[in-house]
């Protein structure tokens, strides 16, 4: 499966809701930052050749010095990242190899993905041309107006929570980038890019444990996660 794909690691956003001195990115998790045990679940997957990581520009330097001491030795370079996760995205892309024939995003910030689901990911993106790993809702989604009040319950059944990785055909991916450029900052992820170009996306069976770590509590369960005391 490895020779074709080439994964870019958005760790650029703001990360307001994680608070506190250290950027999400560069948080420990058990002894190691955060996005190295990101890293490394991509330098171990047999499905992954390149990886491009993006990181706001301040912060490339110290990116740098993450891949040398964690031996991530697909990465190709650290990118600064743009002003919105598209535009992120969008700089990784501008540094893919010529020999990158599928695009595959994941989220810096969930350190738990499984060699698995990576795999499985790529596998259903080349047979459909884009594929994204998600969960199908298992709670009662409602639609809520500003004020509070109820507009709508939705159908469960038809309803799934997106997860990374997303993989895609290059081609297809540039096409989603050059036809969105204007409303980048509007899009919540990869695959609506695709989506609102005229794209069809696969969805595959993710992981309840590919966690996204978002505040300070869910590094604890990450840490748990990355040791095996959660299975």
């Amino acid at each position: 499966m490895r020779g074709d794909v080439a994964a870019i690691v958005p760790a650029a956003g703001l990360g307001a809701r994680f608070g506190g001195r250290t950027r999400k990115p560069f948080a420990v998790v058990g002894r190691h930052p955060l996005l190295a045990h990101t890293l490394r679940a991509l330098e171990r997957s047999a499905a992954v050749r390149w990886i491009v990581v993006v990181v706001r520009p301040e912060e490339c330097a110290k990116a740098q010095r993450l891949l040398v001491r964690y031996r991530i030795r697909k990465a190709m370079l650290v990118s600064p990242g743009g002003a919105s996760r598209a535009g992120s995205v969008a700089r990784g892309f501008a540094h893919l190899p010529r020999g990158a024939r599928w695009v595959l995003v994941h989220d810096g910030a969930r350190p738990c993905v499984s060699a698995a689901l990576i795999e499985r990911t790529v596998r259903e993106a080349k047979r459909w041309g884009a594929a994204a790993c998600g969960l199908p809702a298992s709670l009662t989604v409602k639609s809520v107006d500003a004020r509070g009040w109820v507009r709508a319950t939705l159908r469960r059944d038809a309803l799934w929570l997106a997860q990374t990785p997303q993989v895609f055909r290059r081609a297809l991916f540039a096409k989603a980038l050059a036809r969105t450029r204007r409303r980048w900052d509007t899009f919540p992820d990869d695959a609506s890019l695709v989506e609102a170009a005229g794209g069809r996306v696969r969805m595959v069976m993710g992981d309840p444990l590919n966690l996204k770590v978002t505040t300070p509590k869910d590094v604890v369960l990450a840490g748990a996660i990355l040791k095996g005391a959660v299975r």
